[in-house]
């Protein structure tokens, strides 16, 4: 198999994870990495020992460099698009972050220049690699639980809140700015457990019903003592449907106190039900197909099939070398999301079901 040269573009804090991850795959290599502030560049240059000539602050530069193969893009949302479009136009399969982008039409058009171009790529839905929610799907689509008529997904994380000891709350990073986020807690965890209920069960989300709000409106500017105004989402609820009346109910918050990252999906059908849970790892119970389960409510953790066993920048690179499983996300998957995404804000602002 080919081994790819990899760029990165944006050294912010998810690009180590993809630097680890290359690091790891043997058929991948750092080529190059880039970013505007010299300071996390040079942070990631210590990270994968790259040398000085394989940074960039241009990304336009790095990809005409002649030194990478493939592209990571790990910029915030606002960027995602038009680097992704620039990475097509010169034949450049990409992984990109999510979400794809900040609106289903931009989802749309990026979807349709990277097929036209039969380009290889990715979306990082980074849970679909976590074994226990792999072994959920087959156990679903298998038919294990029969007839599927609920699924609820909760993603919490506690990093919104104000401090318990100072009182101080985080600054307004860009994750809090619609113009650079599109969205809040929505787009950030939202997107990756709307995903996760679509991997899960293979169903499409129908309607939603949502509500969302944002409980600081203000935050201190990184590094001064001057604020701005949050004008994004803190939470959200979404009360759903999926294909064949299958009942979605998701809860996304960034205000869950002790919460580090937080996930549980419990899928319920007319024969069993799991469970899927992570924090520290990932973990599945199930209440499987038998009287003295059923009607004891017994759960068991069961063990994960080592065959689950995937990280996501292998699974890129496999799909590079033209083998592979299939389960990663694509822009397919992208632009799904961001419609429900879409859905999503416009049913909390106008206070009605929105159907998909």
């Amino acid at each position: 198999m080919k081994k790819f040269r990899m760029g990165i573009i944006g050294c912010g804090g998810i690009s180590a994870s993809h630097i680890r991850g290359i690091m790891e795959s043997p058929d991948l290599e750092i080529g190059a990495l880039c970013d505007i502030l010299p300071e996390k560049l040079e942070e990631k240059k210590a990270l994968c020992g790259a040398d000085a000539d394989m940074c960039y602050d241009d990304y336009i530069k790095m990809m005409e460099s002649g030194k990478i193969d493939a592209l990571s893009i790990c910029t915030p949302n606002n960027k995602h698009y038009q680097m992704a479009m620039d990475a097509v136009e010169r034949g450049i399969p990409f992984a990109v972050e999510k979400p794809v982008c900040m609106t289903e039409a931009e989802a749309a058009v990026l979807l349709d220049a990277t097929e036209k171009k039969k380009l290889a790529h990715m979306v990082c839905f980074s849970y679909r690699f976590v074994a226990a929610a792999r072994y959920a799907r087959d156990l679903v689509l298998n038919g294990d639980l029969g007839k599927i008529y609920h699924i609820n997904g909760e993603y919490y994380q506690a990093w919104g809140l104000p401090d318990a000891r100072s009182g101080s709350a985080a600054p307004l990073v860009w994750r809090f700015v619609k113009e650079v986020a599109a969205s809040g807690a929505l787009g950030d965890l939202g997107c990756h457990m709307l995903d996760l209920c679509r991997f899960i069960t293979g169903r499409e989300f129908t309607s939603v019903m949502a509500d969302m709000d944002t409980f600081i409106h203000e935050r201190k500017l990184p590094g001064s003592d001057e604020v701005g105004t949050v004008d994004v989402d803190d939470y959200i609820n979404i009360v759903g449907q999926m294909d064949g009346q299958l009942a979605a109910n998701v809860a996304i918050s960034r205000y869950a106190y002790s919460r580090g990252n937080y996930q549980r999906v419990e899928v319920y059908g007319d024969r069993g039900a799991l469970r899927y849970n992570l924090e520290s790892r990932g973990t599945l119970e199930i209440n499987i197909g038998n009287e003295p389960m059923r009607n004891g409510r017994i759960w068991v953790e069961v063990p994960i099939p080592p065959k689950y066993n995937i990280t996501q920048m292998q699974s890129f690179a496999d799909i590079l070398n033209g083998r592979g499983d299939g389960l990663a996300a694509s822009l397919v998957d992208g632009r799904a999301v961001q419609r429900v995404l879409d859905s999503s804000v416009l049913s909390a602002e106008k206070g009605i079901r929105i159907k998909i």
